[in-house]
């Protein structure tokens, strides 16, 4: 199981090369091109993969192409978070200065797009894996201020193991 969802964050990492690369204005010209990157693409795949990754069409010439989402200030990012938080779910346990996310297998790069375009104050920087997310903040106050912001969007926090 975890060489499949390997798979599919070398794939998911790909596509946004890909997307920075060059023009691909739909998704069988998405799937094409992860094919002949070598990646095994077929147009329900690229179609999961657009929306996990939170890819945009964005005007280029005289046409709309696909591209990765603005680390600017998106006014969709907090409602974005939100839907986010109410499709998968979402734990956050504060260590030292860092934020940890739990989430689905699979999910944790859509989770720091929704987090990066939110642009949450005490936020430093996001390091997604498959379902975890690293949330950096300059100290421990901030860490958990954090968490208790991103509590308002769903985000759980973890029980601790040995408890009831």
């Amino acid at each position: 199981m975890n060489d499949v969802l390997g798979r599919k964050q070398h794939r998911q990492q790909a596509l946004l090369r890909l997307v920075a690369e060059r023009p691909l204005r739909t998704q069988g010209e998405v799937a094409r091109a992860l094919r002949s990157a070598g990646f095994p693409a077929t147009q329900a795949t690229v179609s999961r993969d657009i929306v996990e990754l939170g890819l945009v069409k964005a005007a280029r010439g005289s046409g709309h192409v696909y591209a990765a989402p603005s680390l600017t200030t998106s006014p969709g990012g907090a409602e974005r978070l939100r839907r986010f938080c109410e499709d998968y779910p979402v734990e956050s346990q504060v260590a030292g200065t860092i934020l940890v996310l739990r989430t689905s297998p699979g999910t944790a790069n859509a989770l720091a797009i929704a987090l990066d375009t939110t642009r949450l104050e005490d936020l430093v920087g996001t390091l997604a894996g498959d379902d975890t997310v690293f949330l950096a903040t300059t100290t421990a106050g901030r860490a958990r201020a954090l968490a208790a912001q991103l509590a308002g969007y769903g985000v759980r926090a973890a029980t601790r193991k040995g408890t009831a």
